[in-house]
């Protein structure tokens, strides 16, 4: 911690300057610790988010695993008139079709999505949504802001910004 007197670099948690004897003990915490802290209380909507791929009910099995595909995503958001009614991820892939997507191909999708999908808010904070999504057991969550579909939050989004934008600080 650098004394604000002398800006001697004493060691965390010192309660004076090993230099200029200045009182550190009501000096706000600088730990990596506490820089984590304020990542995940940060509000979802400071994440870039994810514009999220959206299908139809009928979409067949075999144009969504290519939407997932091209675009290199884990999830896909199944829509009708403009309400979410379900989510289709690599986990539902594996789970629901398995070995028999030959066969299951030209199905809807609606018969292998995730009904009522759990969302979150913009105004949610980032900790919120690993702990939702460690509950939920899942990887992705759309974000909404009112009725309105923001994009969707990863597990690997979270990390990728934490490492991008914070671990450099974090590890000082």
């Amino acid at each position: 911690m650098k004394c604000p007197s002398c800006g001697y670099d004493n060691i965390e948690g010192a309660d004076a300057c090993e230099q200029c004897r200045y009182d550190l003990t009501d000096l706000p915490s600088d730990t990596k610790f506490g820089r984590i802290e304020e990542f995940l209380e940060q509000p979802i909507g400071t994440l870039p988010l994810a514009p999220p791929p959206i299908v139809g009910l009928n979409h067949p099995l075999h144009e969504v695993v290519k939407l997932l595909q091209e675009k290199n995503v884990g999830l896909v958001l199944v829509m009708h008139e403009g309400a979410l009614l379900g989510v289709f991820s690599e986990r539902d892939l594996l789970l629901r079709v398995g070995d028999r997507y030959d066969e299951l191909r030209q199905e809807p999708i609606r018969r292998f999505m995730t009904p009522n999908p759990d969302t979150l808010s913009v105004d949610d904070p980032v900790a919120f949504a690993l702990n939702r999504m460690d509950v939920g057991h899942y990887r992705h969550i759309p974000i909404m802001d009112g009725g309105t579909i923001k994009g969707v939050l990863s597990v690997r989004r979270i990390l990728h910004h934490m490492a991008s934008e914070h671990l450099d600080v974090m590890l000082e």
